[in-house]
């Protein structure tokens, strides 16, 4: 068995310790001699010891996540310690995979861009012997240097530049310190040939960060048309700006990319997730029910049971309908297909607040930011969320003013925080945070705040409507 030294260390640390739960704390005094490092920090470093010892599934057979405790080592120890076959190995390289640049030639490649880094950096995670920061690392880090306590040991950088007949994508690897230029190449793709040219440059990468290793080949989306993924790849840039005009520009992007496709599954979980924010937003033009959007999501789980996106996207739009059991099935059937999707964790986490269930949200955020050493600014939302149902005003405005310092037109975190301040006694701020929610979206409403948050408790909604029309929103 193949191990590194640091998920030797940790095994040895679990081992000796086996008669109780390990913290993180525990383990950052014992392994980290006290540094400050991040949740991410740890739980990569637990992955990594699990994937050397084979524990795979949800059922831990070695290594148990007792959720808001630690860690503990369940297995039979006289079946580990028989093993004397531990190969002690160099650390494979933990790579950071800069969002690329699209050059300023006039033309929009920034979407394209975008799902070149996103490609990558899953195709280098399913590498056994390459780490990789996730996509939303990469995206709150930009240009930033990353931190010491993550141990970075390589970044990529790149740009793309649209030549005509033919796509020029330069890539390079970089030291730690992003000083020095360990390799580079160039690739001119023609444009019908971009999805192959899309895997021999993720490849090439591969090489260049562990050469004369055998790597897994990439794993395409669910679509083989170039036309469909570039389409694809507009949506996806679209809605991450996360304002009601981008999901309408998304929805566009994704209806065409199933119309060139029809058996693309995720282009209809997209257009789902789309409608549904369309919906709650009351934008005109907009679905008058979720049942279109309820029968996209299903249409993408008929077509690829194994998405976990599918199943997460029917989970959002069920958790709008008063249907609290089906929701919560939807978003556990996301979670099996794949535990460590940071974006199911937090989606479901934000549906339980939406539920009125705080508590188990605050279980499932923790388990999202655990997993990424960055966010999002508008993630601290459903941390705020769960915080100000739980009555912790403070906590709650902290996380709301973070969002709209960051993401200045997040509408939710506006409706949150008003509500906030007019529960805990200051009608002023809150009237000047209605102000606000005037000028980001002049036409928002009561009727729109009881959409968008359907709680299903009674004294819940009452809780929202009452703070609200104190703050003047009617």
């Amino acid at each position: 068995m193949r191990i590194e030294p640091q998920s030797l260390k940790i095994l040895e640390f679990l081992l000796q310790s086996r008669d109780r739960v390990v913290s993180k704390d525990d383990l950052v005094a014992h392994i980290w001699e006290g540094r400050a490092v991040s949740d991410w920090t740890v739980s990569s470093a637990i992955k990594a010891l699990r994937a050397a010892l084979g524990d795979v599934g949800r059922t831990r057979s070695f290594v148990q996540t007792l959720h808001g405790r630690g860690y503990r080592f369940v297995h039979a120890v006289s079946e580990v310690l028989d093993n004397r076959d531990l190969d002690l190995v160099e650390a494979p390289p933990l790579v950071l995979v800069r969002v690329f640049r699209a050059n300023p030639d006039g033309k929009n490649l920034t979407y394209l861009a975008d799902g070149l880094s996103e490609d990558l950096i899953t195709h280098l995670s399913r590498q056994s012997d390459i780490s990789v920061l996730s996509y939303t690392a990469s995206q709150a880090l930009s240009t930033r240097a990353p931190p010491p306590e993550l141990n970075v040991t390589r970044i990529v950088d790149g740009s793309i530049r649209d030549l005509g007949g033919a796509f020029r994508i330069t890539a390079a690897v970089l030291d730690a310190n992003a000083q020095q230029q360990l390799w580079a190449e160039r690739f001119d793709i023609a444009k019908d040939s971009l999805l192959s040219g899309l895997d021999q440059v993720c490849g090439r990468i591969a090489d260049a960060l562990a050469p004369g290793r055998l790597h897994s080949p990439a794993a395409r989306i669910g679509t083989s048309v170039p036309a469909v993924y570039e389409m694809y790849l507009r949506g996806r840039h679209a809605y991450y700006r996360y304002e009601p005009a981008a999901f309408a520009q998304a929805l566009a992007s994704f209806e065409q990319a199933a119309a060139l496709d029809p058996d693309f599954a995720e282009a209809f979980a997209q257009q789902a997730y789309c409608r549904t924010t369309l919906y709650v937003f009351g934008v005109a033009g907009s679905d008058r029910t979720l049942d279109r959007a309820e029968a996209l999501a299903r249409r993408a789980i008929a077509l690829n049971a194994t998405s976990a996106l599918g199943h997460a996207r029917l989970g959002w739009v069920l958790g709008y309908t008063k249907r609290a059991d089906e929701t919560v099935a939807a978003l556990e059937a996301a979670l099996v297909r794949d535990e460590q999707n940071s974006e199911v964790l937090l989606a479901y986490g934000e549906t339980m607040n939406r539920l009125a269930e705080p508590r188990r949200a605050d279980q499932l955020l923790t388990r999202a930011f655990g997993a990424e050493a960055f966010h999002p600014p508008s993630w601290d939302f459903a941390r705020g969320h769960s915080a100000v149902l739980r009555r912790d005003y403070d906590t709650a405005i902290r996380h709301f003013t973070a969002v709209l310092e960051r993401v200045g037109g997040f509408v939710p975190a506006a409706v949150q925080l008003a509500r906030a301040y007019w529960e805990t006694g200051d009608p002023d701020a809150a009237r000047q945070t209605r102000a606000l929610i005037g000028r980001i979206a002049p036409k928002y409403s009561l009727g729109h705040a009881v959409r968008m948050f359907p709680y299903p408790s009674t004294k819940e909604r009452a809780r929202l409507s009452d703070a609200l029309q104190g703050s003047g929103l009617a």
